[in-house]
């Protein structure tokens, strides 16, 4: 999209009215993906492109935009360009976990919109430029979304695949809490973690789609009834993953308050669904 808008707008009347169509440029994305293999991918907008678009563009179609995706190195000059009244949804894609940390705690207009338009939220983190990336980061990240999002009913907390290591959250360690919420995506450390997210914090949710690095048994249980879907990522060698699966069967017929469950195993070596 971004290249069409920079190469066909006010070059006529006619294809002005096709490309900025309200239907064609509710959902705008501002990536601009380059594809060096499936797991090197480059999003950054050119800086002329960038430039040209926020200045001449997006004053005319600011009022028809609902969705918007920005990547890191875009999203401050596209979001302290102009208002965007009618937005609710926004994804932040490709973005190191400590730049984004700092926006959320720091960066008033994307607060703003967080406080008080946003109720579908996607985040990606890219871990590949992070030597160590740390869980309690993606954690705080996580809880203060939360705290700010006052409108927020669908959140994908989520990373790209750049390593064969699993970075999750660790949700013991924090206080996350929402009264709107309904449906997440979110990868954690250990199923414990579930337990956390289910244990009323999240009394609205109703679709939970989980990505664990290790499941252990534990004998709490959930309160909550609600549509669950689970996937199960692992990286460990067959008969590991069988006593992982004995377990994770084990807590699903002490959780009987679960409704649905839909689970997708998913390991190095075999892949079953």
């Amino acid at each position: 999209m971004v290249n069409v808008l920079y190469s066909l707008v006010d070059v006529n009347q006619r294809f002005d009215q096709l490309v900025l169509d309200p239907l064609y440029i509710r959902n705008l994305d501002m990536t601009s993906m380059m594809m060096k293999s499936y797991h090197d991918r480059i999003y950054s907008i050119d800086n002329q492109v960038l430039s040209r678009i926020c200045k001449n563009i997006l004053p005319q179609i600011h009022h028809q935009i609902y969705e918007l995706i920005v990547e890191q190195h875009s999203m401050e000059l596209v979001l302290h360009t102009i208002h965007y009244p009618q937005l609710y949804s926004l994804s932040l894609i490709d973005f190191q976990e400590e730049v984004l940390l700092k926006y959320l705690r720091g960066d008033t207009i994307l607060r703003k919109l967080l406080i008080e338009q946003i109720t579908c939220l996607q985040i990606e983190i890219n871990d590949e430029t992070t030597p160590s990336p740390l869980p309690e980061i993606r954690s705080t990240m996580f809880a203060l979304i939360l705290s700010l999002c006052k409108r927020l009913i669908k959140l994908n907390f989520t990373s790209f695949y750049h390593r064969s290591t699993f970075y999750a959250l660790d949700l013991s360690s924090i206080d996350c809490t929402s009264s709107t919420l309904t449906e997440l995506e979110i990868y954690v450390k250990t199923f414990d973690d579930c337990l956390y997210l289910l244990d009323e914090r999240l009394n609205c949710l109703s679709t939970l789609k989980i990505h664990v690095e290790e499941i252990v048994y534990t004998p709490e249980t959930i309160d909550n009834t609600v549509s669950i879907i689970v996937h199960y990522c692992v990286r460990k060698k067959n008969s590991q993953l069988d006593t992982d699966i004995l377990c994770f069967i084990f807590f699903i017929e002490k959780t009987s308050q679960i409704e649905t469950l839909h689970i997708m195993f998913i390991s190095t070596y075999i892949c079953l669904s």
